[in-house]
């Protein structure tokens, strides 16, 4: 049964509405960084994912960058610091019941695939060898 949404949307009971929030703040977590927080700490960094939970109280934002591995923990270390006035641009920037609360974490998955790929191309090099 579809019901009246974000922003005029129509939006779908449970998984579905979840995941549509979801999109919804990780876009306007994305507009934040980029317009709104100007700490050079936090260059560089991309919000990859937003993963609500059941009750939308709580949005875990995964996050990467172009930078180091200690670059990206820096970034992580200061959001997390600010994410009680990132917490209240998102308030500004969307209609919800609740503003989720904010956690940020590093995304694993291109450090993980970058791995993949390295251990393919070992695999590769190794069958041309034979």
């Amino acid at each position: 049964m579809a019901s009246p949404g974000i922003n005029g949307v129509e939006q779908l009971n449970g998984f579905n509405r979840t995941r549509m929030i979801s999109s919804v703040v990780h876009k306007a977590l994305s507009q934040i960084l980029q317009n709104k927080i100007s700490d050079p700490r936090i260059v560089q960094t991309t919000i990859t994912e937003v993963e609500l939970s059941k009750d939308m109280k709580l949005a875990k934002v995964f996050v990467t960058s172009s930078e180091s591995e200690q670059a990206l923990q820096t970034s992580i270390e200061q959001l997390n610091r600010a994410r009680s006035y990132v917490r209240r641009c998102l308030s500004d920037h969307i209609e919800l019941k609740y503003i989720p609360a904010l956690r940020f974490v590093a995304d694993e998955v291109p450090t993980r695939s970058s791995r993949v790929l390295e251990l393919i191309d070992q695999a590769s090099s190794s069958m041309d060898e034979y």
